[in-house]
C-alpha cells in the first residue's frame, strides 16, 4: 500500500459533459456526504498514517463530521471530529462541496473499523456513503493496515481462461441437454472441465476461473442454496479435488466465483425466515416488511441480500465456506458484486482466506470509476478492470474511440490506484455482449483487442469459446432476449481445424511469457497524428522498450515494433 495518485477522469460514463441523464445521476449520486481514503506506509518505519476524507454539500447545513471508529472489533469505539480543510466547485451538483479530513497514525498490522458521520443543523445525523440517518444501516467500512496485503507474485504472470461450467463441456459418455432455451442447463460438468485441461493449456492459460459451481437452482450459479456443496449437476466434490489437482500438476491455478452479496430464495437459512420470523436464521437478511418485502440484489426476489454486517451469522457462516475451498486446494477467488457488502466484510473475508493460503489471490466485481475501486485497497487485492474493458470494446468493436483517446487512457490508466493493486483485465465476459458479435465478426478488430490485452500490465482474462470465435445470435438488449444468456452459448467443441483466433492465443501467450516485463510496464505517448486516428506509445520498464502503433483507419489496426530489448 503506498500513496494514492489522483484519480484520472471517468472514462466509464464518457463524457459528463454530453450526458445530460449521466451528468443528473452522477449530480444525484454524489449529494449528501461520502468519503475516501488514503494510507502512507511511509509514515514511520513501524507505523502507518490512515488519512479519511469526507466530502459535504452545502445544500446539508453540516455542524461537523464525525468518525466513529474500533481498532478491537467494535469492543470499544472512539470518535474524532473531522477538520474542514477547503471548498471547492462542484460542477456536476452545481453547488460548494466541502472537503473535511482527519488522520490517524496506526501501527502497521491494525484493523481499524468505523463509520463517517456527520451531524445536521437540527442534531440529526447522516452517515457515509448511503445516506442512512441511522447506525443500523449505516455503511461500515474498514481498513486493514498490512503491507503484505498485496496480491501474490503469480497473479503478475497469470493468464486467465473463463470456464462458465454449464456451456463448456458435458463431459465423455455425455452430451449436451437436448434444449434451445438459454435460461435451462445445458449440462457442463466438472468433469467436462477436467477433460479440457490440456486444451486449456495449449492455449497458453494458466489459470481458470470456474462460474459458480456451488449448489444452485440456476444454471449459472449465481444465486447459491449451499455455499458448502457443489451443485449435482456440475459433479462432486471429488470431481473439483481432481481438478485441481490435476491442474496444479500442470502448474496451473484454479479460481472459483464466490457470490458473498446474495443468496438463493431457496436457501435453507431464508426459507426458515419465511415462516419463523423469530428464527436466528432470519437474522440472515435484511427485511423491509416480513415476509413478503425483503432487501434482495437489484430487486430480484429470487436473489435476497444478505446481511453481512459484522457479527451477523451470514457473515460467519460465509467465511468458514470460503477457507473450506481454500482447505481442498483453491488458488483464489473472483468475487461476484464486491461493491454490495461492506467493505469491513471483504477486509474479514480477506484475513481468513490469507490464514488458509497465504498465497490466495481475490480480485472483485466492481463496476465504478476508478477513485471507488481503488478503495478497495487495503481489504482485497483488488478489482476487474471494466475500465480498460470498455476502452478496448469502445476502440476496436464499435470504433467510437480514436487511437489518441485510447492512448490516452492507456497512458493514465494506472492512476489513481495504490501500488500493489491487481486488476485483471478482458474484452468480454459473462454479462455482455462478446466482443466478436459487438465488432459484427471483424476478426482484424477481435485480434487488435486481445494482442492489446497481453501487451498491458494487468492479467489478462479470456472467455470460454473466443478460440473458436464463438458469437451468438442477438444482442442481450433486443427485445425478446433472454438477457445476459445470449452471450452463453455451448462451446462448440469438434469444429475444425482451430480457428486462427486459438493460433493468436497461444502466440500471445507465448509473446507474454517470454517478456515478463510487460506486467511492471509504463505506457508512455510518443505521437499522435493531428486527426486523433493514429497514435504511437511506448512501453518501458527498466531497460525493456517496446512501441506499440495503433491506427484505428485500417485494416491492421495494432502493430507492435520488433524492437524488443
Amino acid at each position: 500500500m503506498s500513496k494514492r495518485k489522483p484519480a484520472y477522469p471517468d472514462t466509464l460514463f464518457g463524457n459528463l459533459g454530453r450526458h445530460p441523464h449521466r451528468t443528473k445521476y452522477h449530480g444525484t449520486r454524489n449529494l449528501g456526504i461520502h468519503h475516501w481514503d488514503c494510507i502512507n506506509t511511509d509514515y514511520f518505519d513501524e507505523d502507518a498514517l490512515l488519512t479519511i476524507f469526507a466530502s459535504s454539500h452545502s445544500h446539508l447545513a453540516v455542524k461537523g463530521v464525525e468518525l466513529v471508529y474500533s481498532l478491537d472489533d467494535w469492543a470499544t469505539r472512539e470518535e474524532l471530529r473531522f477538520v474542514q480543510t477547503k471548498q471547492e466547485w462542484d460542477t456536476i451538483t452545481w453547488g460548494w462541496k466541502i472537503v473535511h479530513q482527519v488522520q490517524l497514525p496506526l501501527k502497521i498490522g491494525a484493523l481499524i473499523r468505523y463509520y463517517v458521520r456527520a451531524t445536521l443543523a437540527d442534531e440529526t445525523f447522516i452517515y457515509a456513503d448511503n445516506q442512512s440517518d441511522t447506525e443500523k444501516k449505516a455503511i461500515q467500512f474498514a481498513q486493514w493496515l498490512n503491507p503484505d496485503n498485496i496480491a501474490p507474485a503469480w497473479s503478475k504472470t497469470a493468464t486467465i481462461y473463463q470456464v462458465f461450467v454449464d456451456r463448456f463441456n458435458p463431459g465423455a459418455g455425455r452430451n449436451w441437454l437436448q434444449t434451445d432455451d438459454l435460461l435451462k442447463p445445458f449440462g457442463g460438468t466438472l468433469r467436462g472441465v477436467i477433460e479440457k485441461l490440456a486444451h486449456i493449456q495449449e492455449l497458453g492459460f494458466n489459470t481458470i476461473w470456474l462460474t459458480p459451481i456451488f449448489k444452485s437452482p440456476s444454471h449459472h450459479g449465481y444465486d447459491i442454496i449451499d455455499y458448502t456443496q457443489i451443485e449435482p449437476r456440475f459433479g462432486t466434490e471429488a470431481d473439483l479435488i481432481e481438478l485441481i489437482s490435476l491442474a496444479h500438476e500442470k502448474g496451473m491455478k484454479v479460481l472459483l466465483d464466490f457470490v458473498a452479496n446474495h443468496g438463493s430464495d431457496q436457501h435453507p437459512a431464508f426459507q426458515e425466515g419465511l415462516v419463523n420470523k423469530t428464527a436466528a436464521e432470519s437474522g440472515w437478511f435484511t427485511w423491509t416488511k416480513w415476509p413478503r418485502k425483503y432487501v434482495s440484489f437489484y430487486n430480484v426476489n429470487t436473489m435476497p441480500k444478505f446481511d453481512l454486517r459484522f457479527g451477523s451469522p451470514a457473515r460467519s457462516h460465509l467465511l468458514e465456506a470460503a477457507q473450506k475451498w481454500l482447505k481442498l486446494g483453491v488458488d483464489g477467488y473472483r468475487l461476484d458484486y464486491a461493491a454490495g457488502p461492506d467493505r469491513d466484510f471483504w477486509v474479514d473475508f480477506q484475513r481468513a482466506c490469507l490464514e488458509i493460503n497465504p498465497e490466495c489471490w481475490t480480485f472483485g466485481e466492481v463496476v465504478a470509476p476508478a477513485d471507488q475501486q481503488a478503495q478497495f485497497a487495503g481489504s482485497l487485492h483488488g478489482t476487474l478492470d471494466f475500465l480498460t474493458c470498455q476502452a478496448l470494446r469502445e476502440t476496436f468493436a464499435t470504433r467510437t474511440w480514436d487511437a489518441a483517446r485510447l492512448a490516452a487512457y492507456l497512458q493514465s490508466s494506472i492512476e489513481g490506484f495504490p501500488a500493489g493493486f491487481s486488476r485483471p483485465a478482458f474484452i468480454d465476459n459473462h454479462d455482455m455482449n462478446r466482443f466478436i458479435f459487438t465488432a459484427e465478426g471483424n476478426l482484424a478488430a477481435v485480434h487488435a483487442a486481445l494482442s492489446l490485452l497481453y501487451l498491458l500490465p494487468q492479467p489478462p482474462i479470456v472467455y470460454y469459446g473466443t478460440e473458436f470465435d464463438l458469437s451468438q445470435q442477438r444482442s442481450i438488449h433486443d427485445r425478446g432476449a433472454t438477457g445476459f444468456d445470449e452471450a452463453r452459448l455451448a462451446m462448440p467443441w469438434g469444429t475444425q481445424p482451430l480457428p486462427e483466433t486459438s493460433a493468436l492465443l497461444r502466440q500471445l501467450a507465448g509473446f507474454r511469457q517470454a517478456n515478463p516485463w510487460l506486467a511492471n510496464a509504463t505506457w508512455q505517448i510518443n505521437s499522435v497524428s493531428e486527426d486523433g486516428h493514429r497514435a504511437e506509445l511506448s512501453l518501458t520498464s527498466g531497460q525493456n522498450h517496446m512501441v506499440v502503433l495503433i491506427d484505428t483507419t485500417t485494416d491492421q489496426p495494432l502493430v507492435i515494433s520488433e524492437g524488443v530489448h
